[in-house]
């Protein structure tokens, strides 16, 4: 058996609470009963009740709980290990076109430089196959994963922040969408004899509204993704060129120059999340060299790892289970009807 989602296998020590306090649940029940009258008149003046079916009712509730936390780690029936030789890289290169990206504090515009960062890393790796995904509030896949590199440099050469409607930078479900390019169902289900390693480039001016990608980082991780994430920007305040060719600035409701930064910190705890490596791009200093050589020190080594060749997914029938439980445990009386 494995698991999709073996992070939740923590949940069930909560069994272990769960079990004192059903326990004191059942000793207070009992005890309760005596306190209103005397131990020899409660049998007289209550209704009966079955210690044997009050342990089978707690016994249930306690096992339908379990069953519904063993289901939210993803069990799956695996059938056997299939070893696949990892080789070469599969790498997503994450591209941040929010507004903020038109900002020209590094020639020609942060959006410039980051694209040029790409296709040198792009060029520069040996083999393998690259997508690029463009976000801003939500993802969009420019390319998907090929092996055409003048194909990938002609979409990198037209991305842009009128590509995507919704504005506002949102790393979360641009971490998803890359997570899914890099291993999507279908590789799940009939996975191939070799593999690359799975390489993921982010390169963004370091803002984030919502700033809850954390988990979605922790995913990516687990999932054995190498993360790069590259900075590009300047710290000192920048107004952000609107319109053709940038002939307007952006302002607020109040009609106030709106400004932009660049926030190294959010890049350096995405990188300090999924254990990756944090490079700043300047006008005077290009990264795609040093990222590019340990790209293509992974892409040099081979390993073999086991994974399953077929899997069936069990959750539901644990979940039908836990329902049919808690079903069960609530029709079940509590005692017998009292004798007259």
């Amino acid at each position: 058996m494995c698991f999709v989602w073996p992070e939740n296998i923590g949940y069930l020590l909560l069994l272990i609470p769960l079990a004192v306090l059903l326990n004191h649940g059942l000793v207070r029940f009992l005890h309760a009963r005596e306190e209103v009258v005397s131990p020899l008149l409660a049998s007289n003046m209550m209704p009966p009740v079955s210690f044997r079916l009050l342990v089978a009712k707690k016994i249930m509730l306690f096992s339908a709980i379990a069953l519904a936390l063993f289901a939210m780690t993803g069990p799956r029936l695996c059938n056997g290990g299939k070893p696949v030789l990892r080789k070469g890289v599969d790498i997503v290169f994450m591209l941040d076109v929010s507004r903020s990206m038109a900002a020209r504090d590094v020639p020609p515009d942060r959006l410039g430089q980051a694209k040029e960062e790409i296709m040198q890393i792009s060029r520069a790796v040996k083999g393998g196959r690259r997508a690029l995904l463009l976000f801003a509030g939500e993802p969009f896949v420019q390319c998907p994963l090929t092996t055409d590199g003048d194909a990938f440099d002609a979409l990198t050469g037209m991305a842009s922040p009128d590509l995507i409607e919704d504005q506002g930078t949102d790393y979360r479900p641009a971490l998803d969408l890359a997570g899914r390019i890099l291993e999507p169902d279908s590789d799940r289900r009939f996975s191939t004899g070799t593999k690359g390693e799975k390489i993921i480039v982010l390169v963004s001016d370091g803002e984030d509204h919502p700033g809850d990608f954390k988990p979605s980082a922790v995913k990516l991780k687990k999932a054995g993704v190498h993360f790069f994430v590259i900075g590009v920007g300047m710290e000192r305040p920048s107004v952000i060129p609107l319109g053709p060719e940038g002939t307007g600035i952006k302002r607020d409701a109040g009609g106030r120059v709106v400004t932009t930064s660049y926030r190294q910190e959010t890049l350096r705890a995405l990188t300090a999340e999924t254990d990756g490596a944090y490079f700043r791009s300047t006008s005077d200093h290009s990264v795609h060299g040093e990222v590019s050589s340990a790209v293509n020190r992974i892409a040099a080594t081979s390993r073999w790892v086991i994974q399953p060749s077929e899997s069936m997914p069990l959750e539901h029938w644990f979940l039908a289970g836990a329902f049919a439980l808690l079903f069960a445990e609530t029709v079940i009386c509590r005692g017998k009807a009292m004798k007259r």
